[in-house]
This record gives C-alpha cells, structure tokens and sequence, in this order.
C-alpha cells in the first residue's frame, strides 16, 4: 500500500513569512502615510499661495482706484463731503450706522488712512467701531475711499446708496435715488463749455466705495481660534457693514512709498510706516498725497495642522524678526509692491477751477 505524506510549512517558516509579509505592509503603509502628508502638505502650500493671492489682488484693487471719485480725482471739488463746511442742511448726507469714526464714509479727502500696529488712524480710534470683531493687536489697518468705475443710470439708482456724482471739474454726494437739486447751480451748468455737455467730460453717477481692512484673531466666533482678514464696507442704509474677507491671515503690515521732498514727485524716495507719514505743513494730519505705492505683508496660516511641523517660525515683516508658536501649522509669508495710480495732490484742486 502507498503511503501519502502531506507536508505543510513549519513553525519557523509561518513566522518568517508573517514577517516578511508584515514588513512589505509597513512599508506600503509608510509610503502611502508620507506620500498623504507631502500631499497634504503641497494642497496646504498651493492654497496659501492662492489665498494670499487674492489678499494682494482685492486690496491692490482698492488701493489703485483710491482717489478717483467718477470723472473727479480731487476730492476736495466733490460737494457735501465731510470737509464741505458750506454743505446745505437739506443736501447733508445722514450719519452712517457702525461708521469708523464720525462721517468717515464721506471723507473722501482722506481716499486712503492706515493705522501701524495699533487701532489709532490720525487720532481716531477705529478699533471701537467698524473694526470691532476682534481686531489683532500689533497688526496694521487700512482704509480705502473711491467711486466705483461702473456708470449708473440716473433711473437706476437705488434707495438708501450713498453714490459719487461727479465730471471733469466737480461733483457732489447724495444717498438714495433722488439726485439734490443743487448741482444744477453750483457745478452742472448749461454753458456749452462745461463738462455736462462735453461727452468726453459729461456728469456720471458712481457708487461711493469705503473699505477697512483689518487682522481678527477669530473666524466663524469669538475664541475659535482661526484668525481671518475681516472687511469693513459701505453697504446700504448708509452703514458699514464687517464681515470675514478671508480665513487664516494671521498678520498684515504695511509701509508706504512716500516723497520727502519739498515738491512731491512721481516716484517714492522711502517707504515708512503710517506713522511716519509726512504731514501737511503746521498741522498734526497725515498728507497721504505723497504716498505714491504701498507695500504690504501678509503672513498665512494652515487652515489644519501639520504634525511634520514641531519647531517655531521666524519670519522677517517690515524690517521686524516675528516668530510664530510651534503650534503644528504651516505658514508663509508673501509681500508685494502695489503702485497708486492716482497720485494726484489734493491741493491741486484750484488748478481745475474747483
């Protein structure tokens, strides 16, 4: 009789191929864990990247239209601002809800402020108003005045908007859809001469644009602990509307290009904080028109942590070394050069028969 033996593995070599087999998950498992976090790590960088560049995008947007009130660029010539004293009772435009400071919105002889390191812009204190959700100590603001570019038809214009009305040589401010009566006699005469019947000059309406841009230390609530670039605007009512511009800027520092020079020229000699902002001859005011560029900072974090990064971060902003927490997020810091397009000086006005 044949006899069969069935041989089967032994002890020794079901225990190496458990380990062989236990070795080559590991390694499948490590590999697929580092290539997930470099992933991870590479979407976190991209979208910093894309995020910042939409900071730089929106406030670059403001700061080269800063100035251009319509078919005007001397503001000092648009009627019932907040520096107009011989503004009529009935043409005075009502005070803003949440406004930064008392008729903020309307001083569009200041078409751009800015405050260094703290919540005071030229004596005002912006943080107890419309840069009250949570404003990040030692962060910079920025406020930016201008008309929209977009042309509105006078049977579109809506109740409770503050808008621009303005041509070559002057302009005035309303709220509503009622334009005051008195540009017919003050600026939009009938002369053949003037701008309003000058169709390379004629009288257009604009909506007026009042932006602040500040640092919060939340997001979503008080204490959640995501920081985000919040926005200040001029909505209807007239108020000023805040609301969240974008989630994890952790910081934001400005300096400005100014001229120095007795004769203010097209190009910066220095770039100096807001504080340092030459000041109009005799007075305590900033004179923002020799500011010809602004430079900013943005410094980003990872909306999720990342456990690869235990060591602190130091970063270089605006001449200052900041080192940040080793909190397990990511950050990167970006900065750019924005030129004002519109560097016309205020007391250039006269010149236009203004």
């Amino acid at each position: 009789m044949l006899i069969k033996y069935n041989k089967g593995f032994s002890l020794i070599e079901l225990m190496l191929a458990m380990m062989i087999g236990i070795i080559i998950i590991g390694g499948v498992l490590s590999l697929y864990i580092n290539s997930r976090d470099t992933q991870r790590a590479w979407e976190d960088q991209m979208q910093l990247l894309f995020d910042s560049r939409f900071v730089m995008e929106t406030i670059g947007y403001d700061l080269r239209h800063a100035g251009v009130f319509g078919r005007n660029n001397m503001p000092r010539t648009i009627h019932c601002g907040s520096y107009d004293t011989s503004c009529d009772v009935t043409d005075k435009l009502p005070l803003a809800v949440d406004d930064c400071v008392n008729e903020w919105y309307i001083s569009l002889d200041q078409p751009m402020v800015a405050s260094d390191d703290n919540a005071i812009i030229d004596g005002a204190d912006y943080s107890g108003t419309c840069a009250s959700k949570g404003y990040k100590s030692n962060t910079d603001m920025l406020g930016v005045h201008y008309a929209d570019p977009t042309r509105i038809q006078d049977d579109q214009l809506a109740a409770s908007l503050t808008y621009v009305r303005s041509n070559t040589v002057a302009g005035g401010l309303f709220v509503g859809s009622v334009i005051p009566g008195y540009e017919t006699y003050k600026w939009e005469s009938q002369h053949s001469w003037h701008p309003v019947n000058n169709p390379t000059g004629a009288t257009s309406n604009h909506r007026l644009v009042g932006h602040l841009y500040y640092v919060s230390d939340y997001t979503d609530a008080v204490g959640d602990g995501v920081p985000s670039l919040r926005r200040a605007e001029l909505e209807s009512g007239p108020a000023m509307n805040d609301q969240v511009l974008l989630s994890g800027v952790e910081d934001m520092q400005l300096q400005f290009g100014v001229t120095t020079s007795g004769t203010p020229s097209a190009f910066p000699d220095t770039y100096v904080a807001a504080d340092n902002i030459p000041t109009y001859p005799g007075t305590a005011n900033k004179d923002w028109s020799r500011v010809r560029s602004v430079k900013i900072w943005i410094l980003m974090r990872s909306e999720r942590e990342d456990r690869d990064i235990s060591s602190v971060q130091t970063f270089t902003i605006a001449g200052n070394s900041v080192t940040t927490p080793s909190d397990g997020y990511y950050r990167k810091l970006f900065s750019g050069i924005i030129n004002l397009r519109n560097t016309i000086r205020l007391d250039e006005s006269a010149a236009s028969g203004g």
